[in-house]
């Protein structure tokens, strides 16, 4: 009698390498895990979700590819997998090409270690398995550099748009003053072009950082005998010009420490600034200073959108969004909060977020009150 005729879609269950592959998939994706976690840097925090993506839909492709009556050829023919890895690595991790290219070695160690534990496979499921992984490398990194000069093309759109918004708005001004040297408003008009042209200066700044931070760097501070909350409080004065009296200051005390004010203020423009772009627009945005056990902890609190916990894991990577970061004035790529991380991180402390329907968002940067410590054993970026 023979054989059923097996169904279009499925790896044959005859196949000794296709069965041993799918009896132990998860075996296989543990130890692939396990040692992507080790090999690469930017897997070692990652959620398990995130870090395994579509390497379970991989593993079936490859099955099928193994199986000798099954159509596919290679695991990559007739789907895009291999594309969407290498551009949610892109747009979702820390991954560098050459991680995407080690992750996929590491695979490849794993499956043929697994595969032929008990016996070898034969030289077509070997062929098969090679052809696939290399295809599927070829894909990943293609679709890694197509995203990720998309991703660049944008970038420099919204900068430059960012950018030309303050620089017009100065240059207004400056004809304004030229038109009326001697008017009465001319002050106004100095003060405004001051303004804006912080507010570019502050955007280059925080790219710039961002950048830094994004290639593993640490943030260089030039640190200064200072009152954290005069420094919050200049930060939420430059706020005020731009939002309005939006913002309630709760300190009830001088927090004197050793800190850079620059960066320092720059991080809490750009959470309150995140605030006034997320937040409830009728409701009052909270910002506290308060020290404990030799530390300053500095929070920013708004009403309105909550950030999922599956989105808080990335929340402060260079060129992150959130999915409604595309709304008109949410616009954004992630340097501010990028660059407050990096000045938390250089202070020798962190940066965190807190957010649920029933209290809001709060963002806490939690750092030493005296950063020359962390400073002296600081390694040489």
């Amino acid at each position: 009698m023979g054989r059923e005729q097996e169904r279009p879609g499925q790896a044959e269950e005859g196949s000794s390498g296709a069965s041993r592959l799918l009896a132990n998939a998860d075996r296989i994706l543990m130890l692939w895990e396990a040692s992507v976690r080790k090999r690469v840097p930017a897997a070692a925090t990652e959620s398990h979700p995130i870090l395994i993506d579509t390497l379970p839909a991989l593993l079936q492709q490859i099955a099928e590819a193994l199986s000798e009556n099954h159509p596919r050829r290679d695991a990559t023919e007739g789907n895009i997998l291999a594309e969407a890895h290498g551009g949610e690595r892109v747009r979702m991790t820390g991954f560098r090409l050459e991680d995407v290219v080690t992750e996929y070695q590491v695979l490849r160690g794993v499956l043929f270690s697994v595969l032929e534990e008990e016996m070898p496979l034969s030289p077509s499921e070997r062929n098969r398995l090679h052809v696939s992984l290399d295809e599927a490398i070829g894909k990943a990194c293609t679709a890694y550099v197509v995203v990720q000069e998309g991703l660049r093309e944008q970038l420099f759109a919204t900068l430059a748009h960012d950018l030309r918004s303050p620089l017009s708005a100065a240059k207004v001004s400056v004809s304004l003053i030229l038109r009326k040297p001697s008017g009465d408003q001319v002050p106004r008009w100095a003060a405004r072009i001051a303004d804006n042209i912080d507010r570019a200066d502050r955007l280059v700044q925080n790219l710039l950082d961002a950048l830094r931070v994004h290639a593993g760097g640490r943030l260089s501070l030039v640190l200064e005998e200072r009152d954290f909350v005069e420094v919050v409080r200049e930060a939420l004065e430059n706020q005020r010009t731009e939002h309005g009296e939006r913002f309630t200051l709760i300190a009830p005390e001088p927090v004197p420490g050793h800190f850079e004010p620059d960066s320092l203020r720059r991080a809490v423009e750009n959470l309150v600034s995140n605030a006034v772009k997320y937040g409830a627009s009728t409701r009052p945005i909270t910002v506290s200073v308060k020290q404990s056990h030799e530390r300053v902890f500095i929070t920013v609190h708004n009403h309105g959108s909550v950030i999922p916990v599956e989105q808080q894991a990335t929340l402060f990577r260079a060129f992150h969004r959130l999915p409604d970061a595309e709304e008109g004035t949410k616009r954004g790529w992630g340097l501010g909060l990028a660059q407050a991380r990096g000045a938390a991180e250089a202070h020798g402390g962190s940066i965190g977020v807190d957010s649920l329907p029933e209290v809001g968002t709060t963002f806490v940067i939690d750092i030493p009150k005296d950063a020359r410590p962390f400073q002296k054993r600081r390694p040489t970026d």
